[in-house]
This record gives structure tokens, sequence and C-alpha cells, in this order.
């Protein structure tokens, strides 16, 4: 990677019937602060992506494009003060979604590769592949334990009322507190059981698509493609840098996303090994998949079906 790139010109033979527009920054600004001086990365910054493009976002180090990639893929916010600052996914509004909506966008309209991997030591290579597939629904995470709660509480009081009746037979049943107490008392234990024995169903539920579930299947045939398939049950610190973001890369495709945005995915690897993970990054090109791709280095641009460099916080197109 030691010659002189030539950049692929942004003009390209006039097509009758372009593909749609899948992900767009219209006019977005962004401003942090240091102390109390703000700085602007981004200044009226538009891109536009095609489905089944790879584009290249090429700049310096600090001219914005991660920013940029970040807003991109919903990790950040824009700066308000415009009608038109935006960031769109085939038409919808991404920096209006609600957390529910931005965590779903997220979680399966794309996939994140990093510079540094960003993989849990705690896990298997295959546990952190299968990461996207195992994130539960929000309103299922929260109903489930209340529902378990409702009915270990119902079956616990009915067992109470019956063995409240046995102890106390001549009781009666509409008017004594002792009734009460035992149903109650009976009710808070099966609501107890009911939760635990949730979360036992849980982690068994788990254990089990961990290793046989669909989702199992899928990374494990991606990481076998990548050449991972011996290294299914090894954790991050035992795998070189390549196997590391080969591994993040097919966490990024687990759930099966239209678009992968990759920030500097060869950045901390030698240059056979960051040409390697841009053939992986081609071939599923190749098959359709949509790239937004940040770096700093014209010679992996050259990859790209088109490269956007970032001058002064906007984006220009690159010519030849």
């Amino acid at each position: 990677m030691n010659e002189e790139p030539k950049i692929k010109s942004s003009k390209s033979t006039p097509d009758a019937d372009p593909a749609p527009v899948v992900l767009e920054a219209a006019g977005v600004r962004k401003t942090y602060r240091l102390g109390r001086v703000p700085v602007r990365v981004l200044e009226d910054a538009s891109i536009e992506v095609r489905r089944g493009e790879w584009v290249a976002i090429l700049g310096a180090s600090g001219s914005g494009k991660s920013t940029l990639l970040h807003l991109l893929g919903g990790l950040d916010r824009p700066d308000r003060g415009t009608v038109r600052d935006a960031i769109r996914h085939e038409g919808r509004d991404v920096s209006r979604f609600n957390n529910t909506e931005l965590n779903h966008y997220r979680n399966r309209s794309v996939g994140f590769v990093f510079q540094f991997y960003h993989l849990l030591p705690e896990l298997s290579v295959l546990e952190n592949a299968m990461l996207p597939c195992l994130v539960p629904n929000r309103w299922i995470a929260a109903t489930l334990p209340l529902l378990a709660a409702l009915v270990g509480g119902g079956v616990g009081a009915a067992i109470g009322f019956f063995a409240g009746e046995g102890v106390l037979p001549d009781a009666d049943v509409a008017t004594d507190p002792k009734m009460a107490v035992i149903a109650a008392v009976f009710g808070v234990l099966g609501a107890a059981v009911g939760v635990v024995l949730l979360q036992v169903g849980q982690v068994i539920g788990e254990r089990i698509r961990l290793q046989s579930g669909p989702e199992a299947a899928a990374s494990k045939a991606t990481l076998e493609e990548f050449g991972l398939g011996h290294r299914l049950r090894h954790k991050p610190s035992q795998l070189s840098g390549g196997e590391r973001q080969r591994t993040a890369i097919a966490r990024a495709l687990a759930s099966e996303p239209g678009i992968l945005l990759a920030d500097e995915p060869t950045g901390n690897l030698d240059a056979a090994t960051g040409r390697d993970i841009l053939d992986l990054l081609k071939k599923r090109h190749d098959a359709g998949l949509t790239i937004v791709m940040v770096t700093h280095d014209p010679n992996v641009a050259d990859y790209a079906d088109r490269v956007v460099r970032l001058e002064d916080g906007r984006a220009v197109e690159a010519t030849a």
C-alpha cells in the first residue's frame, strides 16, 4: 500500500434507474465544547448513500469524519438550528427518533465496525459475534418479570387460600384476617418464585440459543467464512488483531443490517492484514451490502465506489 493511489472519481456513467438513497446527511452541523470554548466540527455537511454503494469518507485526523459516521449511525445527534439539517434513513429522520426507535435502528438497520474492535473480553468469539441478536426487546424485557410476578403471586395466593382452609377449617373465609394473611404471604412467595423461575428459564434459553439456536448457526457460518471456525470458544485476548477485527465485522453483520458503518477498520492493523479485511468487506459489498467507511488513508479509500472528502467541516466529492 505504499504506491501513490488514484482516488476514484465520484462521476459515474448515468443510470436510467439509479438505486434509491438509503442513508443521508442533509446540512448537518455538530459542535462540541472544550471547557467554555465551542468547537464546530461539522458545518453544513451533506452526503447521500445509495443502496448497494460503498462510500469512503476521507479526511485528516480531527476533520470530523468519525463524528459524521456516528451521526449517520445514530450514536450522536446533530445540532439543531435549521429545518434542513437531518440524518435520514430511507426517508425517516433518524435524529428525531425516540429511544425505542433509535435502539431498533442501531441494532437492526446498521452495523458498526470500529478501529479498536470493542469486543467484550469475558465473552468468546461466538458470543461476541452473536451480541446484536441477544439484545432483548425493551418492552418484553420490562413486561415479562411483571407478568411472572403476577402469575406467581396469583398461584401462590390460591395455594395459600386452600392451605388456610385446611389449617383453619372453621374460619369465615370472607372475614377472617388470618385467611387473608396466609393468602398474602403465599402470594408474595409465589411472586418471588415466579420471577426466579423466569430468570432461570431465560438463562437456560440463552444458553440454548448460544449453542444451537438459529442465531448461533448464522454466526458460526459467518465466522467460518471469515476463517475463524477454529476460534469460536477463544476469548478476544487469545486472538490476533486481524482475528479480532474479523470477529467485530461478524458481530456487525449478525442482525443482517442493510448498511455497514466502518470507522477506520484497518487503522490498527498492519498493511497485509488490512488488505485482508478490505478484501473481506469487498466480498460482502459485491453481494449487495451498503458500506460507509471512514479512513484517513487514500489507499484504503480507493476500495470504495465513491470517495467523499471532509474539508473545513463540509463533505466534498473527490474528483480524479
